[in-house]
């Protein structure tokens, strides 16, 4: 199983310049698919063009321009095409749940708000043109200012931010909800609700292959086409993030382990390492220190 596992670290910028926030806008004129990944921050991402198939968990949505998503913290996601993308336009904005609440200037808590909102279920809203291109001119005005501790600056920050989430939360009170999800694989749909289901429990490719009644070649293939990852990969990657998330809790480090899956703490310490880059005990430290915790 851990030959299987790609060799690459979960981002942690948000938490390693401690400024609750990072935006980005991004052009390219040829793209790959991105793998199925999470993260332990809200991701606000907004499709301009270019990209077919957006997956978010068991569901995968046919992109249309000007289509934002909200990601809350450690949903699985990942753009998804038959083909490699072209000139594929995007801009996206992500947010810690304690910047969030500092946004929401003690009259709205914008983390209970978008968890509410994403708990039915719904996830994405379309943007007008109008709308979408004031939000790219706020991410590229985030991207580029420095990182400053000067109170005034920070403000300025702060002020485009909100600005931001305000154009949101207007879209999701405005904007029909789009909430169907593009069937172009449903074995494999079916097999992804049962692994992000059962994914802590002891799961075997030519058991999931049986109880599926596929073979154990075409669930393989299929997945990977899929999620961009191995079924193996997919299961030890979730079982990672779930550990990440059990941190911000007292349990265990031990505890969390057995929790996620792991039949021994070594094989636990070496994959978590292997996917954040650094140990257990070093992260939960971190995310104690981000969030003003001894």
């Amino acid at each position: 199983m851990e030959q299987m596992i790609a060799h690459h670290h979960i981002p942690m910028t948000i938490m390693e310049e401690g400024k609750g926030y990072e935006a980005q806008y991004s052009y390219n004129e040829q793209m790959e698919t991105t793998e199925y990944h999470c993260h332990d921050f809200y991701e606000i991402y907004l499709h301009l063009r270019g990209g077919q198939y957006f997956g978010l968990d068991n569901s995968l949505f046919l992109l249309e321009p000007n289509q934002l998503f909200i990601l809350p913290p450690f949903a699985m996601h990942g753009l998804f095409s038959t083909n490699p993308l072209r000139q594929y336009e995007r801009a996206y904005l992500n947010l810690s749940p304690e910047l969030l609440k500092i946004l929401g200037c003690e009259q709205i808590d914008l983390d209970q708000f978008f968890r509410a909102y994403t708990s039915r279920g719904i996830h994405t809203l379309q943007l007008s043109e109008q709308d979408a291109a004031q939000c790219v001119t706020w991410i590229r005005q985030l991207e580029n200012a420095p990182h400053s501790t000067d109170p005034l600056e920070r403000f300025g920050h702060y002020a485009v931010l909100m600005n931001f989430l305000n154009v949101v939360c207007q879209g999701i009170r405005q904007s029909k909800a789009i909430t169907g999800s593009i069937i172009s694989n449903s074995i494999i749909q079916n097999v992804l609700t049962y692994i992000n289901s059962h994914y802590t429990q002891p799961l075997k490719m030519d058991q999931l292959a049986k109880q599926f009644g596929i073979s154990v070649s075409y669930l393989s293939h299929e997945f990977a086409k899929f999620t961009n990852r191995s079924v193996y990969d997919y299961i030890l990657y979730r079982r990672v993030m779930l550990a990440r998330q059990m941190m911000q809790t007292d349990a265990s480090l031990n505890a969390i382990a057995y929790q996620c899956g792991f039949n021994d703490y070594s094989n636990f310490l070496r994959m978590f390492n292997k996917l954040v880059g650094m140990s257990p005990s070093l992260y939960r430290k971190q995310i104690r220190r981000f969030h003003g915790l001894r």
